[in-house]
């Protein structure tokens, strides 16, 4: 047949998000490779809990998706849901069927795989892994890495972040009752660097009234004790994402990076659920990688020439949950941390009716990650069960991913709030 009619055009490729973080001439090996299939009327593109090895995206039509609980819903093309891939996660959570005549793109996952290999994908998460799937090989080091660090999980001799002093002080303080702005100010003074951060914040768009403040206890009754806490503890926890180590050093700031979007991600949608609290969530967002940042920090004490990007993720993949959750414990963080560091790549995690802080931070997760090479290997933001849990809005398949498109500048100010 014509290659026109059986292969897609570049242009057609990048309509679809995941694919949009693709070069040029990764867009033209894939548009060599990709094939357009078209389907009738009740015709099954996928059935329920099968493990086919292609990824489907909708380029006309309307699709029929229903789930093994009888939940059932509909994507057109021109949906923003159609953007990205159809019922991606295997086994498959959804038996496709075709509800009007579609035209489709079916993509081998090898070849997006073997293109991801032989030509990385511009604008994808550099420095760490964070999909919570193992590589199917492992090498010396990352073998030698995870068992070290096991083996010191056990001997309870693996050395873990400290919560600073200054976060510690405000946290004894608050529990102890005190409420007094002067007390707590004189608390955060020890840090000058966290005291100028705080007033800063308190002038922020985001607490800021009309005459600025220009003190600590100013800044501390303006904002409260327990958003002063929580900003505290972010501005303090930065320094934790450190490493002495030139190789290193760049993946703990893409770290930072990817911990502040998530967090300011969950501080707006926390806004728009009230049964959420977005400085709370603010800062259990920020944390739900932490357990990177011991791996990191581990990881130094092995030669330079052995920390490669690929050993390392893999190490990072292994164990990132159980120690940052351990993290979480020693720092006697609520549960609502403690949950978030283990559970937070369990994308189809179902815990019940009533949502939690660990919804909030897989759906944040899955936002950040539109428009780069990581969600090609990730649902839709409506196909987990997070999403139907948290309430924003009116519930249909694009409204979590449209209240985000509209709160782009309150992401980008609590981002920035967080990076004062």
């Amino acid at each position: 047949m014509d290659r026109t009619i059986n292969h897609p055009s570049t242009d057609e490729l990048k309509r679809f998000i995941p694919l949009q973080a693709l070069s040029g001439q990764q867009l033209t090996l894939l548009a060599g490779v990709a094939e357009i299939k078209q389907a009738v009327p009740n015709q099954i593109l996928m059935e329920l809990a099968s493990n086919d090895d292609q990824t489907y995206f909708l380029l006309e039509g309307t699709l029929l998706l229903s789930s093994k609980d009888g939940h059932k819903r509909e994507i057109s093309a021109d949906d923003r849901s159609a953007m990205s891939p159809i019922a991606q996660l295997r086994p498959r959570q959804y038996q496709v069927k075709c509800q009007t005549p579609v035209r489709y793109l079916m993509i081998d996952n090898a070849y997006l795989e073997n293109l991801s290999a032989n030509h990385p994908i511009q604008g994808g998460i550099e420095g760490y892994e964070v999909s919570g799937e193992a590589l199917n090989e492992t090498t010396d080091f990352e073998d030698q890495l995870s068992a070290q660090l096991l083996s010191d999980l056990e001997q309870d001799c693996l050395q873990l972040p400290s919560l600073p002093e200054v976060a510690i002080r405000i946290g004894r303080a608050l529990e102890d009752g005190i409420s007094d702005a002067q007390q707590i100010a004189e608390l955060i003074q020890i840090d000058p660097v966290i005291t100028a951060k705080l007033i800063k914040a308190a002038n922020s768009a985001f607490y800021g009234g009309r005459n600025p403040v220009d003190t600590c206890s100013a800044a501390v009754v303006r904002l409260g004790g327990d958003v002063t806490h929580k900003l505290v503890l972010s501005y303090a926890l930065k320094e934790l994402f450190q490493s002495d180590s030139a190789l290193l050093q760049s993946r703990m700031q893409q770290l930072w990076k990817h911990s502040t979007h998530v967090a300011a991600i969950c501080y707006v949608l926390a806004k728009q659920d009230r049964r959420f609290k977005p400085e709370h969530a603010m800062l259990v967002g920020l944390l739900h990688d932490i357990g990177i940042v011991a791996i990191l920090n581990y990881a130094k004490n092995f030669p330079d020439e052995a920390m490669q990007p690929a050993m390392i993720d893999q190490a990072i993949t292994n164990m990132r949950a159980q120690i940052g959750s351990m993290i979480m414990n020693n720092w006697r963080f609520p549960s609502d941390f403690v949950i978030t560091a283990l559970e937070a790549e369990q994308w189809m995690r179902n815990k019940g009716e009533v949502p939690d802080y660990c919804d909030l931070v897989i759906i944040a997760q899955l936002h950040s990650y539109i428009g780069n090479n990581k969600g090609l290997h990730l649902p839709a933001i409506d196909e987990v069960p997070a999403h139907s849990r948290l309430e924003l809005g009116e519930l249909t398949p694009r409204m979590s991913l449209k209240i985000l498109e509209q709160a782009k500048d309150q992401i980008a100010h609590a981002q920035a709030l967080l990076n004062i």
